[in-house]
């Protein structure tokens, strides 16, 4: 990465860098999404995707929203075995600050229709 580039990235931390990530994961197919609750790992709905519209952040799970955030706001970082996110921030869903972690078997795009 050359110095100008560096200089003209997003800050990690900054709404825009926090953007940044969010969309890097859009219209992504997901296999299942954990939370961890008192150090066990409860599943928290299978086979669905994450999108983003209109700088919401919402993964969906056989047809439900299981979290649903300002992609500005929340934080989401690669696994480092790169086949999951994990995703923190005010769930809009539920009304509080959350952890989960969205897993994928394959890197995968959603087709655009």
């Amino acid at each position: 990465m050359s110095f100008l580039s560096r200089l003209l990235s997003p800050k990690p931390g900054s709404r825009a860098y926090n953007l940044k990530m969010a969309e890097k994961f859009n219209n992504l197919i997901i296999e299942s999404v954990t939370e961890r609750i008192d150090n066990e790992e409860i599943l928290v709905g299978k086979s669905g995707s994450i999108s983003i519209k209109d700088k919401t952040f919402i993964v969906c799970c056989e047809g439900k929203v299981v979290f649903h955030g300002n992609a500005e706001e929340i934080n989401v970082a690669e696994l480092m075995s790169r086949n999951g996110i994990i995703i923190s921030g005010f769930d809009e869903e539920k009304g509080e600050t959350r952890t989960v972690v969205a897993h994928f078997s394959y890197y995968r795009k959603l087709e655009n229709n």
